[in-house]
């Protein structure tokens, strides 16, 4: 079920928040932040993939990074820059047949899209 209007505030403000902290290196809060915003709203698709890419790329935790994208993929599976994030995770752990197929399903959703045409290079 979908938070109310203020609920929702609440979740965007905090996965802002969190996007700010992880910009500035600061993991430890960011997930806490990340945390709070999923605990009103769990499937929270920017939350998760965001998160996730954190998870990914500050901290190095592959395995839950992948399970928060995957999540994010079952409420939103057509998330172009889900997609891409996820691709870029799997790439980096050296699954590249694996990292090609999501890939090409992001570049599928959206062509266009700034991330798809940035790491279109590691896919071709």
């Amino acid at each position: 079920r979908r938070p109310d209007g203020a609920a929702m505030e609440e979740v965007e403000s905090l996965c802002t928040e969190a996007d700010k902290l992880q910009q500035a290196r600061d993991y430890d809060r960011a997930e806490r932040c990340f945390r709070k915003a999923l605990a009103v709203h769990p499937k929270h698709t920017r939350s998760l993939c965001n998160y996730a890419y954190m998870l990914h790329v500050g901290k190095r935790d592959f395995a839950k990074a992948e399970e928060l994208y995957k999540k994010a993929l079952q409420v939103e599976p057509t998330r172009t820059a889900t997609l891409c994030n996820y691709a870029y995770l799997l790439h980096s752990d050296r699954r590249l047949p694996e990292a090609r197929q999501i890939f090409i399903r992001a570049r599928e959703t959206n062509p266009d899209h700034p991330w798809v045409r940035k790491n279109e290079h590691l896919f071709s």
